[in-house]
């Protein structure tokens, strides 16, 4: 497969088996991973990949976080600029729209979209979560040092 093969074949995934990953296949996309651009090549990431108990515990307590409506944490950056303009804000409108509406979720019932939504805090039921959380590494590190695997 070339580049342009794998580029237009390239797919968002919301649904996954409960059959675990190999921790060798995690290693071994993360790895290649570390090479993705960044702006300035300030690469600004560490992922965690729970498993087991420590990732049980992490959906338990986001779960519960979610369900009680407690206000999200204070984010390290801005995922999206305040006044986000178009064409961007049309495509980001259009993507709620398609994904809602594959849903059955018409978009006046906002608590059956907080409901979907919250699917992302169950990591949509796959096997392990990863989340970016190390913003001053440069320079192309070792897994090592970008991953930490917390197994249960």
């Amino acid at each position: 497969m070339d580049v342009y093969q794998v580029v237009t074949s390239r797919r968002a995934v919301r649904g996954f088996t409960d059959r675990p990953v190999p921790r060798e296949a995690l290693e071994r996309v993360l790895s290649a991973a570390a090479w993705a651009p960044s702006g300035s090549n300030l690469q600004p990431w560490h992922a965690y990949v729970l498993t087991g108990a420590p990732l049980a515990d992490l959906r338990k307590r986001v779960g519960e976080r979610v369900a009680a409506c407690d206000p999200w944490d204070e984010p390290e950056y801005e995922q999206y600029p305040p006044a986000l303009r178009s064409p961007y804000r049309d495509r980001r409108s259009a993507f709620g729209e398609q994904r809602y509406g594959a849903l059955g979720i018409p978009r006046e019932d906002l608590e059956a979209r907080q409901r979907a939504a919250s699917a992302n805090w169950d990591c949509f039921g796959v096997g392990f979560e990863d989340t970016a959380v190390d913003y001053t590494r440069t320079g192309r590190a070792p897994l090592d040092e970008t991953v930490t695997f917390v197994d249960g």
